[in-house]
């Protein structure tokens, strides 16, 4: 019985250890994301900033999608809800890809969502601030790294860059 108690006593030991435990390879920097609102075209850009937090995993790919929610969904067209694929984001540019994110540092990017219809303001923002648009990061096979609710409305461009008051 002392045997038995003694590996149960250093299963849980181990089992508990903050060294044992995941941490996500690539985690949502909530305080940089939002969702930008470009009143001359008529669009939401959402805005999502990343950080790498596993170097060795840094070049692997992975996804990233927004998903439309509650009222937003009934005045952003349809075909905007795209999944972003991390070999994709740099299209065009002579950096290289297997270095995004790199460890510790963030970079951000988005998506623009043109609106089908038009909407007062505070409503847009009310339905933003209540929840609207969902951001998930996830591997190729679907098992979810990390995602985000953006809460955040700015008045901004279609770049998601904020437009200062």
């Amino acid at each position: 019985m002392k045997k038995f108690a003694s590996l149960l006593s250093i299963l849980l030991l181990f089992g508990c250890s903050n060294d044992t435990e995941d941490k996500e390879r690539i985690t949502i920097l909530e305080n940089e994301s939002n969702v930008a609102y470009s009143e001359s075209q008529n669009l939401l850009a959402p805005w999502v900033c990343l950080e790498n937090q596993q170097e060795e995993q840094s070049n692997e790919p992975f996804l990233m999608t927004f998903e439309v929610t509650d009222g937003l969904k009934s005045i952003v067209d349809k075909d905007s809800n795209v999944s972003i694929d991390s070999r994709n984001l740099l299209n065009g540019s002579e950096e290289d890809i297997s270095n995004l994110p790199p460890d510790g540092k963030s970079f951000c990017t988005g998506n623009t969502l043109p609106l089908t219809k038009e909407v007062n303001q505070d409503e847009l923002e009310n339905m933003v601030t209540q929840g609207g648009i969902k951001v998930s990061i996830t591997e190729l096979d679907g098992e979810v790294i990390s995602s985000y609710t953006i809460k955040e409305f700015v008045i901004g461009k279609p770049d998601g860059s904020k437009i200062k008051p």
